[in-house]
């Protein structure tokens, strides 16, 4: 049974009790932010810094070492591990290529490479299947099928670099086997010392999930996936509560409307609000005043002018955009989000007809239409509206599955540079380029 945050932080800065392990899952801003809280609840002082280690791309084998091994000075210990690839499951993580080929171009070329190699153990692949040139590589069709990772050309290079990386460093595949840090708390921790796993995605059958629910605490901090199930109400309470201040349910149904699932977005633009306004309760024409849209829905021109292929349009967005004071992040969450409807829709284009486009909306109503209904409700989910699919299924035909995915990676990329500080007009442009430039 999951644990609620603030009931474990609460704990924890009290100092009575304090658990050998802390696994939180979910959102990953939710579960970075409160790891780290977590952190800091458990070594206050200035200790922290010789008696904190993180392990990011550790090995369940190094993480028990390091939970084992004494600290300089006598005191709590406290281990930290992010995205442990161990508990992930075998497929679903589609952001672990993309955290391997981060860190990698972050200058962490250890982390990098260590991620990418427990990503291929966890279909059994070693370092000597790494490179895509090597005898008994597995094929772009393998990595779908075994991880459900789409391998784009610019991911064929990555791999061909860090796997000779590898063998220059000697650097092998860390062990996914958690049969190492289970007998260390078999045994018992030295006192004092705590481990806090803080992952987006976890194996429900990994017995390390397990180790928490039963000896340790389990928190599932995790955020609807579906507009209409989304609840922000118990997340602005636990965003406002440090301001004292509590959001109406009419400010809160127009907050959800403005900026949708983003939940560092959605903690930003309520610390602006609790700082504005002078009362207890934040009102709907307060978040009208301050919150701009910027739900990836809303990018509609954006959008159009994407599947068109249209790059002056595109471009001509992007500044009228940037000058009323939309953020480069925001841009890019639209870009990325129409590249993937984009990229389904041309999956669906091969699936449903053959890869040729139907010749008219009635054909496609008649022909393609009832297949995508099918699939919507076998997915319990909701078929779009006939001519929106038809236009969105014209605008999938305009690209290559190649080029889809090639844009894909070019958006993670420029994610890469936005947060490092690079200009955002330039990123933009640059991936409005390499999306619709070939047309």
């Amino acid at each position: 049974m999951s644990a609620d945050i603030e009931d474990v932080l609460d704990e924890a800065r009290a100092g009575k009790t304090v658990h050998p392990l802390y696994l939180l899952w979910g959102e990953e801003y939710l579960v970075r932010r409160g790891a780290d809280d977590l952190v800091k609840a458990l070594l206050p002082d200035a200790s922290a810094g010789l008696n904190f280690a993180v392990l990011d791309a550790g090995s369940p084998r190094e993480v028990a070492q390091e939970l084992a091994t004494l600290p300089l000075f006598p005191g709590r210990k406290v281990v930290l591990v992010r995205d442990p690839e161990f508990l992930a499951p075998k497929k679903g993580r589609g952001n672990a290529l993309g955290k391997a080929r981060e860190a990698w171009t972050a200058g962490k070329r250890k982390e990098g490479a260590r991620r990418l190699l427990a990503l291929a153990a966890r279909a059994g692949w070693g370092v000597d299947k790494l490179d895509p040139d090597a005898p008994g590589a597995p094929s772009l069709e393998e990595w779908k099928d075994e991880l459900n990772v789409e391998l784009a050309e610019a991911d064929l290079l990555f791999l061909k670099e860090v796997a000779a990386f590898c063998r220059e460093e000697r650097i092998s595949a860390p062990e996914g086997d958690a049969s190492a840090l289970l007998s260390l708390y078999e045994k018992g921790l030295p006192p004092g010392h705590t481990l806090v796993l803080a992952a987006s995605d976890v194996d429900a059958k990994n017995p390390l999930v397990k180790l928490a629910q039963d000896k340790g605490k389990f928190v599932e901090r995790k955020v609807a996936a579906r507009h209409k199930d989304l609840e922000i109400g118990p997340l602005a309470e636990e965003f406002l509560w440090p301001f004292k201040k509590k959001l109406s349910k009419a400010a809160a149904d127009q907050l959800k409307e403005r900026i949708g699932g983003n939940v560092r977005l959605l903690q930003s633009e309520l610390e602006k609000l609790a700082t504005y306004v002078e009362g207890s309760t934040i009102e709907a024409a307060d978040v009208a005043l301050l919150v701009a849209h910027t739900r990836e829905e809303e990018f509609f021109e954006l959008s159009e002018a994407l599947q068109n292929r249209n790059l002056k349009a595109a471009l001509d967005y992007t500044v009228d955009a940037m000058g009323q004071g939309v953020h480069g992040l925001q841009l890019l969450g639209a870009v990325a989000s129409v590249v993937r409807g984009m990229l389904e829709n041309h999956e669906r284009l091969e699936k449903f007809a053959g890869g040729s486009l139907p010749r008219s909306f009635n054909d496609f109503k008649a022909r393609v239409f009832p297949k995508v209904e099918e699939e919507a409700k076998a997915a319990k989910g909701k078929a779009p509206h006939p001519y929106a699919a038809f236009l969105a299924m014209q605008g999938a035909a305009r690209y290559k599955r190649r080029e889809l995915l090639d844009s894909l990676v070019a958006c993670a990329e420029s994610d890469l540079a936005l947060k490092s500080s690079a200009s955002g007009k330039l990123v933009i442009e640059r991936l409005l380029w390499t999306v619709c430039g070939n047309a």
